[in-house]
Parts: C-alpha cells; sequence; structure tokens
C-alpha cells in the first residue's frame, strides 16, 4: 500500500516537475513557418512613386491588409520562423494619394539607387509542348475489343521543341 501511494506521488511529482520545462525536446522535428508576402528587394526595386494601385499589386501581389479606415495604405506583412528558432519578421507599407497614385514606401526595408543594382536581362521563351498518345485504361482496352470503346483519335506531333524558338517563325509554322 505504501509502495503504491509512493510510486503515485513520484509519478505526480515528476509529471509536475515536467510541465514546467522548455518545449524544445531533442529530436523531435519542428517545421518551417513562413507566413505572408515575401516581398524581395527586386520587387521593392520595380516601385516607382505615382504607379497605379493595380501597377503595384501586379509587382507585389496582394496586399496582407488593407485598412477600412486607411484604404489608401497597403501593409505587406512577412513572418518567417525556422524549425522553432527566433522568427524573423519584415513589414512594408505603401502609401497611396486620392488619385491612388503611389506617394511613399514606408517599413523596415532598405532603399537602393537603381545605379547600384545589377542589371538583369530577361529572355522569353517559348515552349512547345507535343501531343501525347492518349493511355486508356484496361476497361476500356477491353471495349475496345469488342468495339465498344472510345474512337476518338489523338494526332501525336512531329515537332521537336528547341532551346531558340523565335516567336515569330512559330507563329508562322502554327498558321501553315
Amino acid at each position: 500500500m505504501k509502495s503504491s501511494i509512493l510510486y503515485s506521488l513520484s509519478l505526480a511529482a515528476l509529471l509536475s516537475i515536467s510541465a514546467c520545462s522548455k518545449d524544445k525536446i531533442p529530436g523531435v522535428y519542428r517545421i518551417d513557418i513562413q507566413q505572408g508576402n515575401d516581398v524581395t528587394q527586386e520587387m521593392l526595386n520595380q516601385l516607382d512613386v505615382g504607379m497605379t494601385k493595380n501597377q503595384v499589386a501586379y509587382v507585389m501581389g496582394t496586399p496582407l491588409l488593407i485598412d477600412t479606415f486607411h484604404p489608401n495604405r497597403w501593409d505587406y506583412v512577412y513572418s518567417y520562423e525556422p524549425g522553432g528558432e527566433q522568427r524573423e519578421q519584415r513589414r512594408v507599407t505603401l502609401h497611396f494619394d486620392d488619385n491612388e497614385k503611389l506617394t511613399f514606401i514606408d517599413g523596415d526595408t532598405r532603399t537602393v539607387a537603381k545605379d547600384e543594382l545589377p542589371q538583369t536581362v530577361r529572355q522569353d521563351k517559348n515552349v512547345v509542348v507535343p501531343l501525347t498518345e492518349k493511355k486508356s485504361g484496361i476497361f476500356n482496352s477491353i471495349l475496345g475489343w469488342f468495339g465498344m470503346g472510345d474512337d476518338q483519335d489523338v494526332e501525336i506531333g512531329e515537332d521537336k521543341p528547341s532551346d531558340n524558338v523565335d516567336p515569330q517563325q512559330q507563329m508562322d509554322r502554327d498558321i501553315q
């Protein structure tokens, strides 16, 4: 009887003490938590004073918060907590005038002169995806043996996509 009471009290004491411990148990995986809009320096470099709200939304994406009482202020908040470590948070606020034009940018961002930025050249590519043969299942194959399957034929393209396809040549080839 005394041993069961002693066992129960020691178990209760152990559970009480462990309740006060940290939540970082060794060997337990903690996921990375990413929330909000990840605003990069390249996105901020594309913004210019005088841009409309539609142009800003195209560059930056939908804002995380549009305040009801301040509709001319858009807030972009980004939070990242890697595996239970210290959380990193960034905030960018865009202010618009009454004509819905961008007036200034506020937040914990670093402004960089456009002369200091490396110039990147973008090249657009057309990717031609050839049609593939339609694969039928077992049931359609059995029905096809009896003449009751799908009779839809799919043309298989013979064109091989190349890396350097001129868009005008591609349109001319498609028209023919």
